[in-house]
């Protein structure tokens, strides 16, 4: 096997398998759901709304998890 090819196994197809799995979070996975953290009651819930009520959350004032999937 060349070194082109070993290099391309090496890097192009570990990226490729984490593009899928970062397209599928993205994407809010098979169901189009999504988490957010909804401001009520003084405080964040966390819920799950269609991927498309997106943008309408964050506008009014919602937030998406933090890192390790926690709400503030």
């Amino acid at each position: 096997m060349s070194k082109a090819r070993r290099l391309m196994v090496a890097l192009v197809l570990p990226a490729t398998i984490l593009l899928g799995f970062a397209a599928t979070a993205v994407a809010g996975g098979p169901s189009g759901k999504v988490d957010v953290c909804h401001f009520a009651n003084h405080k964040y819930v966390e819920i799950s709304v269609s991927q498309n009520a997106l943008p309408a959350h964050l506008q009014h004032g919602d937030v998406a998890p933090d890192e390790y999937g926690d709400c503030p």
